[in-house]
């Protein structure tokens, strides 16, 4: 990661039965992986409810966006019996509703007024990030999702699918220790 990059800083709140994750930075690709796998440790906790607080949130790219997708689309595969999950947003400016009405995700979680701050405790969740290789292939899965809500998203990500797959495709050469077909 770039020395000077802004990092976001993520915290992990509870007050009983609800989680309230705050986003104090930008929502970028870079910070994705970070942000997934804090998505993830607390859907495992069991929580009935998260808060999405998004006012210390500049902006958010796509693949942020793409994280959020996918953090619906598993609210919506949890198997018949499983505890139900609500997700709502909150604190969201306006470049960021746009963006999210933009690529047709405004209606995934119920956007809420900033509620008063009940007694939230801090939750021990480690701060895991991930490889390069990893948010490629995170932003290239959020980005497919993108794609496939509907034809205005397949037409605006043509063109950068297939670069995301040819770099995710470089990157595991790389790895492999195979030589880059681009070097040639």
């Amino acid at each position: 990661m770039d020395a000077n990059a802004v990092t976001t800083h993520f915290s992990a709140l509870a007050a009983g039965d609800l989680a309230v994750v705050r986003v104090d930075g930008p929502g970028v690709c870079r910070e994705c992986g970070r942000f997934e796998n804090l998505l993830l440790d607390i859907e495992k906790r069991g929580f009935a409810s998260i808060l999405l607080d998004l006012s210390s949130c500049g902006r958010v790219d796509s693949t942020f966006a793409g994280v959020l997708l996918r953090l619906a689309e598993r609210i919506n595969r949890r198997p018949p019996g499983a505890k139900p999950l609500q997700v709502a947003v909150t604190g969201a400016n306006r470049s960021i509703i746009e963006l999210l009405d933009t690529l047709c995700l405004d209606d995934l979680f119920d956007r809420v007024d900033l509620p008063p701050a009940p007694d939230l405790a801090p939750l021990d969740i480690a701060d895991r990030d991930r490889s390069k290789e990893e948010i490629m292939a995170l932003s290239l899965d959020g980005h497919e999702r993108l794609a496939a809500l509907n034809d205005e998203n397949a037409r605006r990500f043509a063109q950068l699918l297939p670069l995301l797959r040819q770099e995710l495709a470089r990157a595991g050469q790389r790895r492999a220790g195979q030589p880059d077909p681009a070097d040639s």
